[in-house]
């Protein structure tokens, strides 16, 4: 019941968003290696909003194993040094902190966000809700706080094995930042981070 009622907040989430976005179209910004990455604007937000699209030769369950499997993240997700869980609240929802590095002299991104787990039930589709808290993990000297995110990965499995991959995220760095280099990482993260996935996930052998 708690997965049916996350899947559908999340679809509502994602309707509201698309309706207040409508007069922004997405923009192709890169189509290689069998990823797609859009980019588009976002009412009274100087970033980019961006999504992204990707096949994996894997099955669901080896894909989520992995994918939530949080301490390797650095591994995979572009620029992230460091990550983490806090808390489990829930079977379905958990606390995590996560660093991400900025090329010299922007300083390192940090944020503690929840991810809300909710499932399907006909497709077996998964989908991962992401925004930000506060007052679970005090700020660190030398990095500066995300101060909002709203990220969704989803995982659809195919009838063939794989697992359609899709990401897509909006979100305020905080503090002083170049634009262009933000709108840059706009693009680059959701690349390269699902190439990097995909490479891991493709390479990784579980124990039966």
């Amino acid at each position: 019941m708690k997965f049916i009622v996350c899947g559908f907040l999340m679809l509502a989430s994602l309707f509201l968003e698309e309706a207040s976005a409508a007069e922004y179209p997405w923009k192709l910004r890169i189509n290689k290696e069998e990823i797609t990455v859009y980019t588009r604007k976002v009412e009274a937000s100087p970033i980019l909003e961006y999504k992204a699209n990707m096949i994996v030769g894997a099955k669901l369950d080896k894909v989520i194993r992995f994918f939530e499997d949080v301490k390797k993240m650095p591994q995979w997700y572009y620029q992230c040094i460091q990550a983490g869980p806090l808390a489990s609240e829930s079977a379905e929802k958990q606390i995590i902190y996560f660093v991400l590095h900025l090329p010299w002299p922007v300083a390192e991104r940090d944020c503690v966000f929840s991810w809300v787990k909710s499932l399907d039930p006909v497709s077996r589709e998964v989908s991962y809700t992401l925004s930000v808290v506060s007052g679970k993990f005090p700020e660190q000297k030398g990095k500066i706080r995300v101060l909002d995110l709203n990220s969704i990965w989803r995982f659809t499995p195919l009838k063939d094995g794989r697992t359609e991959v899709y990401f897509q995220q909006h979100s305020n760095p905080g503090g002083s930042i170049p634009l262009f280099l933000v709108n840059k990482l706009s693009v680059e993260i959701p690349f390269y981070s699902l190439k990097n996935l995909r490479k891991m996930i493709n390479e990784i052998e579980y124990e039966k």
